[in-house]
This record gives C-alpha cells, sequence and structure tokens, in this order.
C-alpha cells in the first residue's frame, strides 16, 4: 500500500465549519487493532480468525470525526461479511465478535464445512488537505474455496462535512480522463458500457505524485482476471477533477 510520509497519531491540518467549538480543532487520527480468534476447527495452528488494522478519528464530540468512522465501519463490515444479511455493527470491537459468531454458527449448520476462515484489512490514510481526506484499504477474505480474495478500495471524504465523495463526483471531465485510461484497458470489453464508454472506476485512490483508479472483479459480470488498478501522474489527471490536490506549504510545515 502506497503511503503518504505521516505518523499516527496524525493531526490533519484541516478543520470544519460545524458550530460545535470541538469541529473548529484539527483532525486527530490513530491506528488501532481489532482481532479476535475462534478455538472451532483450528487446522495446524491456523484457527479462523479476523484482524483490522484500522486509521480512527479520536476527536470527542466532533459530527464530522462519527461520520467517517461510522462509514468506514460500514465499508468494512460489508468487505468481511461472509452471510447474505449483515447485522449492523456499532463498533469495531462488536464487528470482530459478529464475524466470530458467524463462523461458529455456520460450522454447526453445515459441520462438513470446516475450514477456518480468514479476514484481513489494514487501512492508511494517503492524502490529505483541506477538500479531501483519502483512506485506503487493503483487504484478503477466505471462506473456503479454492482461494480467497485479495484486493483494495478507497474511502474519500469530503473533511469540512465527513461526507464521502462518490467517484462521479470526483471527476468533472470523464470523456477526457477516459481517453488517457483507454490504452491499458482497450483490451477488457466487459468494461465498457454498451455504447463503448469506459464504465466509472470502482475506486480512486490520491497520493502523493499519483492517482489510482481500481476495477475490482466483483464490480463486474465477466471480468476474470482479477482487480486491476492504474496509476496516473498526479498532474496528468488534475484537469479532469473536481477537486484540489494542492496541498499548502504551511499545512506541510506544520
Amino acid at each position: 500500500m502506497r503511503k503518504l510520509a505521516m505518523c499516527f497519531a496524525l493531526l490533519v491540518l484541516v478543520t470544519t465549519s460545524c458550530k460545535k467549538t470541538t469541529e473548529d480543532a484539527p483532525l486527530e487520527f490513530e491506528l488501532q487493532d481489532f482481532e479476535q480468534k475462534s478455538n472451532v476447527n483450528c487446522v495446524d495452528n491456523t484457527c479462523t480468525a479476523i484482524e483490522l488494522h484500522i486509521p480512527m478519528i479520536v476527536n470527542k464530540n466532533s459530527e464530522v470525526a462519527e461520520k467517517i468512522n461510522a462509514n468506514n465501519l460500514k465499508v468494512i463490515q460489508e468487505i468481511v461479511s461472509m452471510g447474505d444479511t449483515l447485522t449492523k455493527a456499532q463498533s469495531f470491537p462488536a464487528l470482530t465478535a459478529q464475524y466470530i459468531a458467524d463462523y461458529e454458527s455456520f460450522v454447526k449448520q453445515y459441520p462438513d464445512e470446516d475450514l477456518p476462515w480468514k479476514a484481513e484489512v489494514s487501512g492508511d490514510i494517503t492524502f490529505v488537505n483541506d477538500q479531501l481526506i483519502s483512506f485506503a484499504f487493503e483487504y484478503y477474505t477466505f471462506a473456503g474455496g479454492a482461494h480467497g480474495f485479495k484486493s483494495e478500495m478507497s474511502q474519500n471524504y469530503n473533511p469540512k462535512t465527513g461526507k464521502v465523495y462518490k467517484v462521479q463526483e470526483l471527476i468533472k471531465d470523464w470523456d477526457g480522463l477516459q481517453k488517457l485510461l483507454y490504452m491499458q484497458l482497450r483490451s477488457k470489453s466487459d468494461l465498457f458500457d454498451s455504447s463503448g464508454k469506459l464504465e466509472y472506476p470502482e475506486s480512486i485512490f490520491f497520493y502523493d505524485d499519483t492517482v489510482g483508479f481500481m476495477y475490482n472483479a466483483f464490480d463486474t459480470e465477466v471480468f476474470s482476471d482479477g482487480p486491476i488498478k492504474i496509476e496516473l501522474d498526479k498532474k496528468t489527471v488534475l484537469p479532469f477533477l473536481s477537486i484540489s490536490l494542492e496541498v499548502k506549504e504551511s499545512e506541510q510545515n506544520k
């Protein structure tokens, strides 16, 4: 995973316009670990386990912090869930406990399906300015079958409101950006719609010097080659984006 040169706890140099005085403080991030393991059906010391390593905003009484943390929790629950229905977890400890409970309930119902499950998610903050906080998540899940699934995804937030940006909201000129991506994706016919236009990527990743575009296997009906991630130079992509990627020198030095 690409990383911005920053340490945890990280003081993010953005402020919000909310009325609460606590909202005027810089957002403070801390990398937190949430892990749990089952003792059921362990094979050669390999047991069903879930490991989450997530940047959390630790500001108290901050509506922005609550929105971002809650959405990250929802996204990660969708990644690791193995059931057809989601029981909404209220915290990451509750999520890890639910994952173990789901496995143990599953093997009671289907005792022949006794392979250990595995879920790993590692998060990072890859870009911050006054218009954007960008999270990247690497993950691996396994719940039986020939192999597990490994991929990445991003979540991009407005730091003033905590609202998550949709991919379409980050791009102002999709027709122009398609031309940059076309040469590398033209052999993947399933990524194009019926009119021959490239579908929007599932995730956009923002880094110091590049911007990444991710197409995941589970978002395309016939895409069989696995996830594809293309990175382009940030200066090349900037004219097609609806947000600024400028980081003020005064912010970098604080």
